[in-house]
């Protein structure tokens, strides 16, 4: 199972931070394989909240449900796909210097079966690294311009 892992350091207070990155309904601002988000529990945050989403990594976009499998309120969230493709995204928060590092990372399973690890060998987890880099710049120029 591919894991993609990249972090930021982004000048703003971590429990702003994380409010932000952790609001799933938010994502499609900044998450470049989010395209549309609506949660579908009755709660907002913490673990079980269920949600529904469209997601494109390449050209095809695919409708895929989400659950929420770990949180601490201001720290990280564990997010992991139970519908669609077979993914499980995880993002944190620490204090650092006067702001907040930010460290995301994504897990998955090819689709396809060995054809998609062929082509994740020789495309998917190169795409996944550029659109997890320029996801947590879009954060970051959200969080310190606003």
């Amino acid at each position: 199972m591919p894991r993609v892992d990249n972090s930021i350091e982004i000048k703003a207070p971590r429990e702003r931070v994380f409010q932000y990155a952790a609001d799933l309904e938010a994502q499609p601002q900044w998450v470049k394989w989010s395209k549309d988000v609506e949660i579908t529990s009755a709660n907002r945050s913490g673990v079980g909240v269920t949600d529904s989403s469209v997601m494109q990594v390449g050209p095809q976009k695919q409708r895929v449900e989400g659950l929420i499998t770990e949180y601490r309120d201001g720290q990280f969230y564990t997010r992991r796909l139970t519908q669609g493709m077979d993914l499980t995204e995880r993002l944190s928060v620490v204090p650092y210097d006067d702001g907040t590092k930010v460290a995301f990372s994504v897990e998955y399973t090819p689709p396809m079966g060995p054809l998609g690890r062929v082509m994740d060998a020789l495309f998917m987890v190169r795409l996944f690294d550029q659109l997890m880099k320029d996801s947590l710049a879009n954060l970051k120029e959200r969080l310190e311009t606003a």
